[in-house]
């Protein structure tokens, strides 16, 4: 049975400072996504990884959504990216960050 909660989409009230690391967790996944190498000039192209392009795509979407003005409203697949991304993020975040990022992620695991 659905939980009635997320029926639109969980809603994380997120402060400025939770926005910012959030924020920052995503630039830094888009940036590595970016460097990654695509694959020597000479040699054939690698097949199409539809579930990274999916990735990017749901992270750039979730960018949008975080610099927009409305409450952030995401589904559990936008709850698991951004469990994801945060974790990741913590692993080299500056130390400033640790706390809030620990915040939002412990916020996360509730809602999921």
């Amino acid at each position: 049975m659905a939980d009635p909660r997320h029926d639109d989409g969980a809603r994380l009230d997120l402060g400025d400072e939770e926005q910012w690391v959030l924020h920052a967790a995503l630039l830094d996944y888009l940036d590595r996504r970016a460097d990654e190498p695509s694959g020597d000039a000479g040699s054939s192209p690698a097949p199409l990884d539809r579930e990274t392009d999916t990735d990017d795509e749901a992270a750039l979407e979730l960018l949008d959504a975080l610099e927009d003005d409305e409450p952030l409203r995401l589904d559990r697949g936008g709850l698991l990216l951004v469990r994801e991304l945060l974790s990741e993020y913590l692993a080299g975040a500056p130390l400033r960050d640790r706390a809030t990022c620990r915040s939002v992620l412990a916020d996360v695991r509730d809602e999921l």
